[in-house]
């Protein structure tokens, strides 16, 4: 079953619409949650500090991701711990604020210390073959972004999956990715 890992969606907010401006950042965050509406195969959503600023439409939209990973797998007999899931994996080394809530199975870890640590324990379990990773923030050059550093992880530690950044991801400079990425 193919895989989409959000990355830090409280960052398409306010950070978003500072740094990429709002128009920009808005598209973008329209793109992702039709990425996530569209999406048949496990979700797996990785939240740091700013996930506090999420609008009530795209927690909406991740909390039906969320559902609907775990009806088609189990409609296909694929439905595992792993399937759908939402960790806290905060790039700053923040806790989690008051009122956050993850999504899983309860015997697992729900927060690290961040996302790559929250990559690396994921990768330890995660059968896909194919991951694709979106959210904020990405470099079209791949050396830094918490998206990268993500994909990276899986990329390292599941050398048979393909991994992606997707075109979607919230990239520096609020532009799009280029096909060069895509290794």
């Amino acid at each position: 079953m193919k895989t989409l890992v959000v990355v830090h969606p409280g960052s398409l907010f306010g950070s978003a619409d500072f740094s990429v401006g709002k128009r920009a950042a808005l598209e973008c965050r329209s793109r992702i949650m039709e990425e996530i509406a569209r999406h048949q195969g496990n979700l797996i959503v990785i939240d740091g500090f700013l996930s506090d600023e999420i609008s009530d439409e795209f927690e909406d939209v991740i909390q039906t991701g969320l559902s609907n990973a775990i009806t088609c797998a189990s409609r296909t007999g694929k439905l595992g711990t792993f399937t759908a899931l939402r960790v806290w994996g905060c790039d700053g080394g923040e806790r989690p604020f008051e009122g956050w809530h993850g999504f899983g199975n309860c015997t697992q870890p729900m927060v690290f210390s961040d996302q790559e640590q929250a990559a690396e324990y994921i990768s330890k379990y995660l059968t896909s073959n194919e991951i694709v990773v979106t959210g904020a923030w990405a470099t079209e050059h791949g050396k830094w972004g918490c998206v990268n550093s993500v994909a990276d992880v899986f990329r390292s530690r599941l050398p048979s999956a393909s991994v992606r950044v997707s075109e979607d991801a919230l990239f520096e400079g609020g532009g799009l990715i280029s096909s060069s990425l895509n290794m």
